[in-house]
């Protein structure tokens, strides 16, 4: 492939780790590894022992937001859970979108809707970088509007807005959990969730990761003290460990907890 066709080849056949200037925009073309991210995302499962706690704490009509719904497998273990109900896959990435929606087409679920936007403290846009793999491939999972600029990696512009302006123009009942994986940016949504967070008092599920959270201005520390501020407890996902230590963690209310 020519440099600048090589250089933004999204599908991960030929893409090399070096970039720079106008081939860093992301533009998707399907290869071999958008292959097997579909397939991972629709047939695999890496969160069953989620879905094992969450299954006693939510009714089947409750509405939940899955922020950074990358490949869909949350979104897909959500779904299962609420039939009745809604799930709302939050997910700016350009090319994560292109698997969540195939693997949704491959595996449906109706009960969900996706949403092509960041959520963050105040409404705005930003750049979104992910990363590329050795091979070329896309490291979407971890894609971040605060990356860690030792990788290579391609960008595209995103809408940026609160989860509480989404929560109103979509008009959403009570939401009873929100699940956030959004590579450091946790403490930027929930500061845009206050209202939502004051009116429901969703379970929260958060991805905890010191070094991600330090790129965007933020720590564990912060994290917990903003929830202490709401009077939210929280416990490690799936097994016991010590506080604000790296992984997934599962906030409630203390009176509910």
């Amino acid at each position: 492939m020519a440099g600048a066709v090589r250089a933004q080849y999204a599908g991960g056949m030929a893409a090399p780790p070096a970039l720079s200037g106008d081939e860093t925009w992301f533009r998707f073309r399907p290869g071999w590894s958008w292959m097997e991210h579909v397939a991972k995302s629709a047939f695999g499962q890496d969160h069953a022992a989620l879905g094992r706690m969450l299954r006693p704490l939510l009714a089947a009509d409750a509405t939940v937001i899955d922020v950074g719904a990358h490949g869909g497998q949350v979104t897909r273990l959500l779904a299962d859970l609420v039939p009745d109900g809604h799930v709302v896959a939050v997910e700016p990435s350009g090319y994560a979108r292109t698997v969540l929606r195939t693997a949704l087409l491959l595996r449906p679920r109706r009960n969900v809707t996706v949403v092509a936007t960041a959520l963050g403290a105040a409404a705005g846009t930003a750049l979104l970088s992910t990363p590329l793999k050795g091979a070329g491939a896309m490291g979407y999972g971890i894609a971040s509007l605060a990356p860690d600029a030792a990788r290579a990696a391609v960008r595209e512009v995103v809408p940026v807005m609160p989860l509480d302006a989404l929560v109103a123009a979509m008009a959403l009942p009570r939401i009873a959990l929100i699940k956030i994986d959004v590579e450091g940016h946790e403490a930027a949504v929930l500061a845009g969730a206050v209202g939502t967070l004051r009116r429901d008092s969703p379970i929260l599920c958060l991805e905890v990761v010191r070094d991600s959270l330090a790129r965007a201005g933020s720590s564990p520390e912060a994290l917990w003290s903003l929830l202490a501020g709401f009077a939210y407890v929280g416990s490690a996902v799936p097994a016991a460990r010590p506080a604000m230590a790296d992984g997934d963690w599962l906030f409630r209310p203390a009176a509910t907890a």
